[in-house]
Formats: structure tokens, C-alpha cells, sequence
């Protein structure tokens, strides 16, 4: 064999082996890329350290005996807080939590009108805060019902004797609000605000 024809067959084994190598690395990043379009990024209002049921507890412990009727989760002044009202048979109570460091921010009372007293307003407004899903599961949840935009509240809230996350997102012109069953992170439809 010629050299020429030697050194000719020797450059093409390289340049072939080179190309075979190359390829399953190629192949990887496409796979890679194709997945992270697929994942949504889980917000930060969905990471804070304190849970709802801890926010919760903590509300209880500042009002024995009263029943939750509210829970609220967003930012202000660059925090998130937790909102918590709840009521017993004479007073209207409210508590924030700062829901990184779960300390008391404010809280207040309120005597019940006479017409609500009694456990009146209590029956009308308490809602199960039993085997309720995680804020996280809520949002992610709401996420697969919206195609964009910024989780900017999750709330707790009972409606005709069901209790459900709301989780609002808000776009350029928009906010989209998605109801989940509290319980079971079930879809139970979703509301549309456009700005004017």
C-alpha cells in the first residue's frame, strides 16, 4: 500500500471515530434541552420555610377554640406573609406571620356583631383545615392549568361546603385565578381578569 493511500485511510478512520464520539454528547444536550422547556420553574411563593398548616397552628396557638375562615400567602415589601382570620363564638380574629421566620407581625380582635355571636358567624364561616395539600402541590397543580405567568397569591378559602386552594397568576394584562379541592389538589375551574 502507498503511503498516500495509508495516510488517506488513517485520516478518515480519525475523522469517522470523531464524528461517532461526538454524537451521543450532541444527542444528550438536545434530550437536556428538551426537558427544561418541558418543567415549570416552582415560584418562590411556593418555597417559603413555614407551611400553611404550621401558619395554622401558630394561629391556634395565639386563639384557642377559634375556627379558621381564611388563609392568605403573598408578598409585601419584599416578604411573604400569611394572613390567618378566624373566629370563635364572640370575636373576629386576625394574625400575620412573616412565612420565613413564622413570627407574629400583627394580630387583632374583634367583638362579633350580637346577630353573629354564639357560634352564628362561626358555623356560617369556619373551614376544614383537616388533610388539606401543601401550598407547593397547590401551585404546582394550578401551574399545569396555566401556560404563563406569576404566582403572585395562594389562599384557602370554602365555598358551598368545599374548601379549595386559590391560586392567582398574573400576566402582562391579566390575572388568572385557579381553584383547586383543598384536599385532593382536584381542578375545580379557574377565572379570568382582564385589565381594562
Amino acid at each position: 500500500m502507498k503511503p498516500t493511500k495509508l495516510l488517506l485511510l488513517a485520516a478518515s478512520t480519525g475523522l469517522f471515530l470523531f464524528g461517532f464520539a461526538q454524537q451521543p454528547e450532541a444527542l444528550h444536550l438536545e434530550q437536556t434541552v428538551v426537558y427544561a422547556q418541558k418543567s415549570k420553574k416552582l415560584p418562590k411563593i411556593a418555597k417559603v420555610d413555614v407551611t400553611a398548616k404550621q401558619a395554622i397552628a401558630a394561629f391556634k396557638d395565639k386563639y384557642p377554640g377559634s375556627s379558621i375562615t381564611g388563609l392568605n400567602l403573598e408578598k409585601k415589601l419584599g416578604k411573604y406573609y400569611y394572613e390567618i382570620d378566624g373566629v370563635d363564638d364572640n370575636k373576629e380574629h386576625s394574625l400575620t406571620l412573616n412565612a420565613n421566620t413564622k413570627k407574629r407581625v400583627q394580630s387583632e380582635s374583634e367583638n362579633l356583631d350580637a346577630d353573629e355571636k354564639g357560634g352564628k358567624k362561626r358555623d356560617q364561616d369556619k373551614i376544614s383545615t383537616k388533610k388539606l395539600i401543601s401550598v407547593k402541590k397547590a401551585v404546582r397543580a394550578a401551574q399545569k392549568k396555566v401556560k404563563s405567568g406569576k404566582v403572585t397569591e395562594v389562599s384557602l378559602d370554602n365555598d358551598v361546603a368545599t374548601t379549595y386552594w386559590e391560586v392567582k397568576f398574573k400576566q402582562k394584562t391579566q390575572e388568572t385565578s385557579v381553584q383547586l379541592d383543598a384536599t385532593t389538589g382536584k381542578y375545580l375551574g379557574k377565572d379570568v381578569d382582564t385589565d381594562d
